[in-house]
């Protein structure tokens, strides 16, 4: 099996692979907590998902979004697994800081 690597990729690299991997999409929900859900466009998931994970991290991601998309899977429930961490870690983050 061939192993897949990102490492040496500049930011803006990434993000075009990011573009080019994840299924497009207008919106999704992104539950912030038991009443909250939060709509993010395809470009802000991309954006949350530059800031928020280490190069390693993206690495990971991206080849994994690579496997989904070899297979012909939807990658949504993936994504949105992923940025629902984010934002949960965001809003926790900003609730102990006020």
């Amino acid at each position: 099996m061939e192993k897949w690597t990102f490492d040496r990729l500049t930011t803006n690299e990434m993000k075009d692979l990011l573009t080019l991997y994840i299924s497009p999409f207008k919106e999704m929900a992104i539950k912030a907590n038991r009443k909250e859900h939060i709509k993010i466009s395809k470009t802000k998931a991309i954006n949350l998902l530059l800031t928020h994970l280490s190069k390693e991290q993206l690495n990971d991601l991206l080849v994994n979004l690579q496997y989904i998309s070899k297979k012909n899977l939807n990658d949504c429930m993936y994504l949105q697994y992923i940025l629902t961490g984010i934002v949960f870690n965001d809003l926790h983050n900003i609730k102990k800081e006020a």
